[in-house]
């Protein structure tokens, strides 16, 4: 689809624009469609280029590509102006969530633009662009300070996985999410084998170690997109994002052989008895809730320590 100078015309920076102006840009300028997930801007690559964002969706993140979405960018509007105008590199990065088309526009076409406007107009141009960034600055060290608190109020102290209540706050966002786009979400409800004579022989710090080796294997084995959760004493939830139900079980099977594989000890190096595991595993569809879903790998949980424990059933 061809992009005319009416096209330009609707979008916030070239509103009311000369139609001269608006020709010479199109024919300097061509779209670029982008994936989701493609990084448009970071703040760890060189900018040349104020982008146009003609359609589709992008976030913008401050401190990482994970972390918390800060806005969501929607078509008309441009992003990239203040890297252009200071000659410096982004100060956040934006990223499509969509399939997505913008038009990049070089720094030598919009200098010349800024050059033959007034130049009173120019300077303050220069000072606000200035101004916000070192707003912006604030804004990322007060990002970093909320999302440090939240990581320790939202994970558990003893293994480092997420905690309850992450799960309460994030699992209905998340299940919501895989039933709008009609992908399957996989849960998997993890329970150590005999852990009350684990923790009773070995005493509360051997358990503690147990727990933090069946943490450990779940960081080491799960994908960067997987999210695991202490759930409870000796139980653990793992949300397994667009994963049905055969993939689900080859994770959970996998969980399954490292968690009595892996070797436990104390911090002196005094080895501790090995564990295994059951797992029950349940998968979405549009119908179901946070709660139905956990019910319904109970189900299978249960069927898993009846039929001999140290098994995955779903």
């Amino acid at each position: 689809m061809n992009l005319s100078s009416t096209d330009l015309a609707n979008t916030e920076l070239f509103r009311n624009a000369p139609e001269a102006i608006l020709q010479m840009v199109l024919q300097q300028s061509k779209p670029v469609r982008l994936a989701a997930g493609e990084i448009l801007l970071s703040p760890e690559r060189d900018n040349h280029h104020v982008y146009l964002l003609l359609s589709g969706s992008f976030g913008l993140h401050f401190n990482s590509p994970h972390s918390p979405e800060i806005r969501e960018l929607s078509a008309g509007t441009s992003v990239g102006e203040m890297s252009v105008i200071d000659w410096t590199k982004p100060s956040a990065y934006v990223i499509a969530k969509t399939p997505s088309r913008v038009l990049p526009i070089h720094r030598d076409i919009i200098q010349q633009l800024v050059e033959d406007a007034n130049p009173i107009a120019c300077n303050l141009l220069r000072l606000m662009t200035r101004w916000i960034k070192a707003n912006t600055q604030r804004i990322i060290e007060d990002q970093a300070r909320i999302f440090e608190l939240s990581c320790h109020a939202n994970v558990d102290s003893l293994t480092g996985l997420y905690n309850r209540r992450w799960l309460d706050n994030a699992f209905g966002r998340l299940l919501e999410q895989s039933q709008k786009e009609d992908r399957p979400l996989c849960l998997l409800l993890i329970d150590v084998d005999h852990f009350k004579a684990y923790n009773d022989g070995q005493g509360h710090p051997g358990g503690d170690q147990a727990l933090i080796a069946l943490g450990n294997v779940l960081k080491t084995t799960l994908r960067p997109y997987d999210f695991s959760v202490r759930y409870g004493g000796e139980e653990f939830l793992v949300l397994l994002p667009n994963t049905g139900k055969e993939e689900g079980i080859t994770v959970a099977e996998r969980i399954r052989r490292k968690a009595a594989d892996k070797k436990i000890s104390f911090p002196d190096h005094a080895p501790l008895p090995g564990i295994t595991v059951s797992i029950g595993l349940a998968v979405s569809d549009v119908t179901v809730t946070p709660v139905s879903l956990i019910a319904a790998a109970d189900v299978q949980l249960y069927r898993a320590k009846t039929a001999g424990r140290n098994r995955v059933c779903g």
